[in-house]
């Protein structure tokens, strides 16, 4: 039952990309380019990634925490890994950064879950603390996206006007003038709404995107609740998962040299589109008891783990990425 549980998840993945192709978040798409191109990327892609062939391991459970950008993925994987290894139980807990990295300490068999790349000098700190051989895995890969609220007439953005409104390095608070608004709200102050500062998506800004340390803006806990509170705010702007918005909030398109960069989905599996983040997972592979965690990875870096990450709205992770760390995972315990 289970086995055919999978199979219909997977005929719906594939269904799925295909109404990828025609997303309503292709704003800046060139009107010349063939509309099945970015199907045709993530079928080949998910085609080219090796099968999950099940192992065997001993039941148990596997605890996942960290950032809530990848809950509802990381309960997908689970349920479907489940489907090979029915006796193994899943338990995960939503954890901001510093205690998701007191956890890992605490618990080296556990999964934690980050929306950002961690760096090499994260990982020789959590070894220094007492992991034997802490290892990051990028797993998915998320477009964020610039919002305003509907009524706001703003339609595109630079990265010099994105740098001079949520960076610290310009000392005044921005106006819409800025983005050459005129009327109203030309000389009103740009209200950026942000996650909070110890977020993934706001370390991923500052230390990847900008280099630079950024402006305070109103703190929410979510992805949802920048939207939320963007369309409640005609005066607001914020950065969060390209696939939220809706009716009352939209993305601008981004702008570099004068050309628009395309937000589509062909854009940001080819590396065109600038605003991708990694999602990643650590966990220590030195371990002696890592055996749970190696085999769900199996999974996560298999089609099937990475077909589900369509189904959640994000992307695959490329393919000599996902051999390497194939590798990585199998290489054997020093």
């Amino acid at each position: 039952m289970m086995r055919h549980a999978i199979l219909y998840r997977f005929v719906l993945v594939l269904t799925l990309i295909y109404a990828l192709g025609h997303s309503a978040y292709a704003l800046a798409a060139d009107p010349g380019r063939e509309p099945a191109s970015s199907v045709e990327q993530l079928r080949a892609l998910l085609r080219s990634i090796d099968p999950y062939y099940a192992g065997s391991i001993e039941p148990g459970t596997i605890h996942v925490f960290g950032t809530d950008a990848m809950d509802g993925l990381a309960h997908a994987w689970g349920e479907n890994f489940r489907g090979f290894h029915p006796d193994m139980r899943f338990e995960f807990t939503s954890l901001n950064e510093d205690k998701s990295a007191a956890q890992i300490l605490s618990e080296p068999t556990g999964i934690w879950m980050l929306s950002r790349p961690v760096s090499p000098e994260e990982l020789d700190a959590l070894k220094t603390k007492g992991l034997t051989r802490p290892v990051a895995f990028e797993v998915a890969r998320q477009a964020l996206g610039v919002f305003v609220h509907a009524s706001n007439p703003v339609q595109t953005i630079s990265g010099e006007q994105l740098r001079h409104i949520f960076t610290a390095e310009a000392q005044q608070v921005p106006t819409w003038r800025l983005l050459g608004v005129e009327g109203d709200i030309a000389d009103k102050p740009i209200n950026i709404i942000a996650r909070q500062g110890n977020s993934g998506t706001q370390r991923f800004l500052r230390d990847i995107i900008f280099k630079t340390q950024l402006r305070e803006g109103s703190p929410v806990e979510s992805n949802a609740k920048v939207v939320d509170a963007i369309k409640g705010d005609p005066l607001a702007i914020g950065i969060c998962d390209l696939r939220c918005g809706g009716n009352e909030a939209r993305p601008l398109q981004l702008q570099a040299g004068g050309n628009l960069i395309p937000s589509d989905d062909l854009a940001i599996l080819t590396g065109q589109y600038p605003l991708v983040r990694p999602l990643s997972i650590v966990v220590d592979l030195g371990n002696p008891d890592r055996a749970r965690i190696v085999e769900f990875l199996r999974y996560i870096l298999s089609q099937s783990g990475q077909a589900e990450n369509v189904l959640a709205g994000y992307f695959p992770v490329d393919l000599p990425r996902l051999r390497a760390e194939i590798a990585e995972l199998n290489a054997p315990l020093k």
